[in-house]
């Protein structure tokens, strides 16, 4: 009984794209022409510019140009562009538009967000100005925000986040704290564990670096692309003496039993191959829809585990977690 997924509400990004593309072409030209204007003021002041002196004095009639150029080239400061950012996205209904404007810039210039706003006048470089006006204007237009970063801030974790690597769903934290709970309650020993739809991995390798007695995490994921940008991550942390990244879809791709499978991807995991791949008393933690619910919890009952499953509702951030064990030995006890 492999459970179906259903489609997301969201459109993909090239739909996205493509219904608010006068949004991103509005504030990438407005962001643009602003820059250039300043770019132009500045260097016409220093051409009508001249020494006198050993100073440089500006002719009295060009002394408005000089103001206006003072105010084009405020465009170009840390501020000024956070401020042209959150009216982007508050124009475009962004939950938080200042935060986010924040984020983003602080991400292009590894910056920490506090010192972009203890430092509002600080100069910006054009080239860089274009850049944070085109990833706004991706934002605006719907795009995620870990999407046009490239980086993933997951449980103290800074994972990098490919072009085509499936994103962490909803409710991955609350899964992994539901694991960790599971194993810590569990009888001390080492704990050999299989994530289904790893993706960026950023669940199997939030649950290796908070969990010494994983002995063994088998990471399964289908996209090559994916499974790279993984374990590269991996590496980073030098996680990948725990994790093994795997090419495959399903438990066929897991190479021995384990006591824990967890899985974030609702309508990933197969419930009939389960038991198969669970050591007596291990435990199937996985997301369901509302609409699989009473299936699963039938199915569940009379497949082999020990008890009614144990259900975590979501609060808000992603579907409901089912918690599953087996018995811990062949006569049932």
């Amino acid at each position: 009984m492999l459970l179906e997924s259903r489609p997301g509400r969201l459109p993909p990004h090239s739909s996205i794209l493509c219904q608010r593309s006068p949004v991103i072409l509005r504030a990438l030209l407005r962001a643009v022409l602003r820059i250039f204007a300043g770019l132009r003021g500045s260097f016409g002041a220093h051409l009508l510019s001249r020494k006198h002196g050993g100073e440089h004095v500006m002719p009295g009639w060009h002394q408005g140009a000089e103001r206006m150029t003072s105010e084009s080239d405020i465009q170009t400061t840390w501020g000024a562009q956070l401020a042209l950012a959150e009216e982007t996205l508050a124009a475009a209904e962004s939950p938080a538009p200042r935060e986010e404007a924040v984020e983003l810039l602080s991400h292009l210039l590894s910056v920490p967000g506090s010192e972009l706003l203890a430092k509002p006048s600080s100069p910006m470089r054009p080239l860089g100005a274009v850049t944070y006006a085109a990833w706004v204007a991706r934002r605006a237009a719907g795009e995620a925000l870990v999407r046009i970063t490239g980086r993933l801030e997951f449980m103290g974790l800074d994972i990098a986040i490919g072009r085509d690597s499936p994103l962490a769903p909803p409710g991955a934290q609350r899964l992994v704290e539901t694991a960790l709970q599971w194993v810590r309650r569990r009888q001390p020993g080492e704990v050999l564990a299989a994530e289904m739809s790893t993706g960026c991995g950023a669940i199997s390798l939030a649950l290796a670096a908070l969990e010494p007695c994983f002995m063994r995490i088998y990471a399964v994921e289908s996209s090559l692309t994916a499974l790279d940008t993984a374990r590269a991550n991996g590496a980073r942390y030098l996680l990948n003496l725990v994790i093994s990244w795997l090419d495959g879809e399903r438990l066929d791709a897991v190479p021995e039993p384990v006591d824990l499978i967890v899985c974030a991807q609702t309508g990933r995991i197969d419930l009939v191959q389960a038991p198969s791949k669970l050591r007596p008393g291990g435990a199937l933690i996985c997301a369901v829809d509302d609409a699989q619910r009473p299936a699963t919890n039938e199915w569940l009952v009379h497949g082999g585990f020990s008890s009614a499953p144990i259900w975590v509702e979501g609060r808000g951030d992603g579907p409901a977690l089912v918690i599953a064990q087996l018995w811990r030995d062949s006569a049932g006890s």
